[in-house]
């Protein structure tokens, strides 16, 4: 191996972190703003209350929606998985901390620790899980190829 295919392969794995995160702030970016929006509709439109059901059921799933981003994208990649996952999920929980500010009471549903707490554990066991398929998967296609010889 000469000392230029290891420097790209550096260069490839820098360059996958880097859209890693930019994934990350994208996705994190789409949160807050989805979450901005369900806070506001939900504190500032009182005409709105007889839909709250929908409106909170809509509001879930763009969320969990968002969130799903970086782990199907990253599911092959559990390192790059976990890397845009906190970063879009960072974001998401600073926004929220910022409500708290204009909302007083959104604390104290769920302070932004725990918000953090919840996306970080998300992101963690969703790279952990893809990291076990993976190395399943390996084992599984190194098994099968020796199979073949003991039949």
């Amino acid at each position: 191996m000469s000392v230029r295919e290891g420097n790209s392969e550096t260069v490839r794995r820098n360059a996958a972190r880097h859209v890693a995160v930019w994934i990350g702030v994208y996705t994190g970016l789409a949160l807050s703003i989805s979450l901005a929006a369900w806070i506001i509709v939900a504190n500032r439109f009182p005409f709105l209350e007889p839909f709250d059901r929908e409106r909170n059921l809509a509001a879930t799933t763009l969320i969990g929606l968002f969130a799903l981003i970086p782990v199907m994208r990253y599911m092959n990649a559990p390192r790059s998985l976990v890397m845009s996952g906190l970063v879009a999920w960072g974001m998401l929980s600073f926004s929220y901390r910022l409500l708290c500010i204009f909302f007083p009471r959104l604390s104290g549903i769920r302070t932004p620790t725990q918000v953090l707490m919840f996306g970080a554990l998300f992101y963690l066991i969703s790279a952990t899980v893809a990291w076990m398929v993976a190395v399943v998967w390996k084992v599984r296609q190194s098994d099968s190829s020796h199979s073949h010889v003991n039949r």
